[in-house]
């Protein structure tokens, strides 16, 4: 059983298995699977807000696929959730976000 089989059987088992669908996610980016990776990530933003992960991987995806400013504004609202409660992820946006308004790479 794959990976990708793997994570899918969990979140068949149990549909509020939150890092299972981050994961399942993460494996499709890695696949270059980006719609479905989209489809992950999108499903945890709108379902699962407070994920904190979530914004930057759905951020980086979007920007990836030309989305920018949708990306924009994820990590935007990522550094809202985040700004008084995880200085990590925080400034992981933030630099992520910069780095997209200047045009320059990761």
């Amino acid at each position: 059983m794959s990976r990708i089989e793997q994570l899918q059987k969990f979140i068949e088992q149990d549909a509020s298995d939150v890092f299972s669908r981050y994961a399942l996610g993460l494996e499709y980016v890695k696949l270059e699977k980006l719609t479905e990776a989209e489809k992950c990530f999108q499903f945890l933003f709108v379902h699962h807000p407070t994920y904190v992960g979530t914004y930057y991987q759905l951020g980086k995806l979007l920007q990836k696929l030309g989305k920018e400013e949708e990306a924009k504004s994820v990590f935007k609202k990522g550094m809202l959730l985040t700004q008084k409660s995880d200085a990590k992820t925080y400034s992981e946006l933030q630099n992520a976000l910069t780095n997209l308004e200047l045009g320059l790479e990761d």
